[in-house]
């Protein structure tokens, strides 16, 4: 069963991402990017679900960590930042994807499972 980590700093966003996933996927989670960071040390997942909004480390710092660390592993942002310059920012950082929130059960479960079939 391949493994998620969602990073976001809120617990109710998290939640609904874990619902949705936990089906068919194993499901870790971190408050931030730095949390994000210590999880990945210590254990492998096939996918990040990361925001961008977030104290401490924001989702681009923590992009950027993640790829530095773990060049493969692919890194989905999930954000209510609509603009074009975040996406073309987010995308040119090493993202796999950058999808808006709010985000809709059937969509989100079939970007994941394309990302990870890709990979």
């Amino acid at each position: 069963m391949a493994k998620i980590l969602i990073v976001d700093d809120s617990f109710t966003a998290r939640g609904i991402l874990k619902r949705i996933l936990a089906e068919n996927y194993e499901i870790a989670e971190a408050a931030s990017g730095s949390a994000a960071l210590e999880t990945l040390k210590s254990a492998d997942f096939d996918l990040v679900l990361l925001d961008l909004l977030m104290p401490d480390m924001d989702g681009f710092a923590a992009l950027a960590a993640i790829k530095a660390m773990k060049p493969a592993l692919p890194v989905m942002v999930v954000s209510a930042d609509i603009q074009e310059s975040t996406r073309q920012r987010i995308m040119a950082a090493g993202a796999a994807l950058m999808v808006n929130k709010p985000i809709k059960k059937d969509a989100l479960t079939a970007i994941v499972r394309e990302i990870l079939e890709r990979r």
